[in-house]
C-alpha cells in the first residue's frame, strides 16, 4: 500500500468516525423521544427490554468502532514504515503527526495526540450517554407532556357537511 492509499484510507476513517458519531446521536435522540412518549411510563419489563435493545444497538456500533480503530492503527503503522524508508511526503507526515509522533499535550504524565484525544472524547461521551440512558430508563420519573394529546370521537369530515 503506497502513501496515497494510506492517506486516502485515513481520511475515509475520519468520515466513518463522523458517521458513527452521528448515528449515536440519532439513535440516542430517538430513544429519548420514545422514553418521553411511551417507554418512560411503561412497566419495568418493557423498560428493561427497551434498554436491552438500545444496549444491543450501541454495542454493535462499539464493535464497529473498535474494528475501525484497529484498521486506523494499522494504517498509521504503514505510514511509519514509509517514513522509515524515507518515502513519506508532507501529506503523509501531517497524517502521522496527528497520530502521535508529535504530542498535543500532557495530562497526568501521559502524552496525547490529536487522534488519541478524539478517541478519548468518543469513548467518554459514549460512556456518559450510556449511563444517562440507564438513569432515564430506570430512575427518572417521566411526567405527561405539557400539551396533552388526545384522540376524540368527534364528527368526521363527511358528518360535518
Amino acid at each position: 500500500m503506497n502513501e496515497a492509499d494510506v492517506v486516502e484510507q485515513l481520511v475515509e476513517f475520519t468520515n466513518i468516525l463522523m458517521v458513527g458519531v452521528s448515528l449515536i446521536f440519532s439513535i440516542v435522540s430517538a430513544y429519548v423521544v420514545a422514553l418521553n412518549y411511551f417507554i418512560g411510563s411503561s412497566n419495568f419489563p418493557a423498560r428493561f427490554g427497551s434498554f436491552v435493545f438500545i444496549t444491543l444497538i450501541l454495542g454493535m456500533l462499539v464493535v464497529a468502532m473498535i474494528g475501525a480503530q484497529t484498521a486506523q492503527t494499522g494504517l498509521v503503522e504503514r505510514l511509519r514504515e514509509l517514513e522509515g524508508l524515507g518515502e513519506l511526503t508532507v501529506a503523509g507526515r501531517s497524517m502521522l503527526h496527528n497520530a502521535g509522533t508529535a504530542y498535543v499535550g500532557t495530562f497526568s504524565g501521559t502524552h496525547y495526540s490529536v487522534d488519541s484525544i478524539i478517541r478519548l472524547c468518543v469513548w467518554a461521551g459514549l460512556g456518559f450517554v450510556y449511563v444517562a440512558l440507564a438513569y432515564l430508563t430506570f430512575l427518572h420519573r417521566w411526567t405527561p407532556d405539557v400539551i396533552p394529546v388526545t384522540i376524540s370521537n368527534g364528527p368526521t369530515r363527511t358528518q360535518r357537511n
